[in-house]
C-alpha cells in the first residue's frame, strides 16, 4: 500500500515537472483535506456496514435461540403428555385386573 502510495505520488510529482504544472499551496491542502474527509467517510460508513451486519447476525441468532427454546419446551411438554397418559393407562390396567379378579373371586 505505501509503495503504491508512492509510486503514484511520484509519477504525479513527475507529471507535473514534465507539463509545468503548478499547484499552489492552499489548492494541494484542500486536495489533502477532501481526500482526507473522503476516507474517513468511507471509514465511517464501513465501520457502521460492520455494526448492522453484526446486529443482524445477533438479532436472527436469538429468533434461532428462542425458536429452539420453543421447539424443546413443546417437545418437553409433549413427552410429560405421553408419559402421564402412559401411567393412567398402567393404573387403570392394574385397576380392571383387579376388578376382575375380585368379580372373578365372589362369583365363584
Amino acid at each position: 500500500m505505501l509503495k503504491r502510495n508512492f509510486d503514484l505520488a511520484f509519477n504525479t510529482h513527475k507529471d507535473r515537472t514534465a507539463r509545468n504544472i503548478y499547484v499552489e499551496k492552499r489548492r494541494h491542502i484542500f486536495i489533502s483535506w477532501k481526500d482526507f474527509v473522503k476516507r474517513e467517510k468511507n471509514a465511517v460508513n464501513v465501520i457502521g456496514a460492520i455494526a448492522r451486519r453484526t446486529l443482524r447476525v445477533e438479532v436472527f441468532q436469538r429468533i434461532a435461540r428462542m425458536a429452539r427454546e420453543k421447539y424443546l419446551d413443546i417437545k418437553a411438554e409433549n413427552t410429560l403428555k405421553a408419559f402421564h397418559n402412559l401411567f393412567l393407562r398402567s393404573c387403570l390396567r392394574k385397576a380392571m385386573s383387579r376388578w376382575r379378579e375380585n368379580t372373578y373371586k365372589q362369583t365363584v
